[in-house]
């Protein structure tokens, strides 16, 4: 009930009260919350090599690789322009560099380009190189074919007989250096302890699996549903004189 006191009534509040927030109880603590790594700007992070033409080199018109033109894990409709037994499995931006480093073909790295026709490679494996292929025909790593192109990008199927045919028989320019790149990417030192980094991390997880494994089936009650107290034979009846 409420009191009277000069014509007013006030409303005395019987019980507990009522939190200010209901969903307080609800809330995750400041360091339980999972704080996601901000997208890094795909504008950003560029890297020229060679280092002593970061200010001079003029990339407007080098030709885009991403590391799916040589994944022979990718299908051609998620980007591969090599035949797959040509392809090497999971390159990276990064060995794309060591390699095109290797072969002494100018290039910018753009870690943080994510390539458009495949959304897992944008997170799990992105970057980009820009590539000076008119410097690699001219080094002697790729031949610019009778046609006069570089970029076969538009090519639609990469085994057709009429790509050779243009090309002096082996297939010029983009195509050509990608083939060329994909065969260094398996010797790099950094690629080959990555590799072995994974596949003993990969080890390491299965047999934390088997052991887990293990366990719960340790931890599960036995089939046959017999309590504590029996035995699983069968009762012994009276024989019948």
């Amino acid at each position: 009930m409420g009191k009277k006191g000069g014509g007013r009534v006030r409303v005395v509040q019987k019980g507990p009260k009522m939190p200010a927030n209901p969903m307080a109880d609800f809330a995750i603590p400041p360091d339980e919350e999972l704080n996601l790594p901000v997208k890094p700007d795909s504008g950003s992070g560029y890297l020229i090599w060679p280092m002593g033409e970061t200010i001079t080199m003029k990339y407007d018109n080098f030709s885009v690789i991403y590391p799916n033109y040589l994944d022979s894990n990718k299908t051609v409709k998620l980007g591969r322009r090599i035949a797959a037994k040509d392809a090497v499995p999971e390159p990276t931006v990064q060995d794309l560099h060591e390699a095109l480093a290797s072969l002494n073909v100018r290039h910018v790295i753009q870690p943080y380009k994510g390539y458009s026709r495949d959304s897992i490679s944008r997170w799990d494996n992105p970057g980009r190189v820009l590539v000076d292929l008119e410097g690699a025909a001219e080094n002697g790593i790729v031949g610019m074919g009778t046609d006069g192109a570089f970029d076969l990008d538009e090519v639609p199927d990469i085994n057709d007989d009429n790509d050779k045919e243009n090309n002096g028989g082996s297939g010029g320019g983009k195509k050509q250096l990608l083939r060329e790149i994909a065969k260094v990417i398996p010797k790099l030192p950094n690629r080959q302890k990555r590799i072995e980094e994974k596949a003993k991390a990969a080890a390491v997880e299965a047999e934390k699996q088997k052991k887990l494994a293990i366990q719960a089936e340790k931890s599960a009650p036995s089939k046959g549903g017999g309590g504590s107290g029996s035995s699983g034979k069968k009762k012994k009846g009276k024989k019948k004189k």
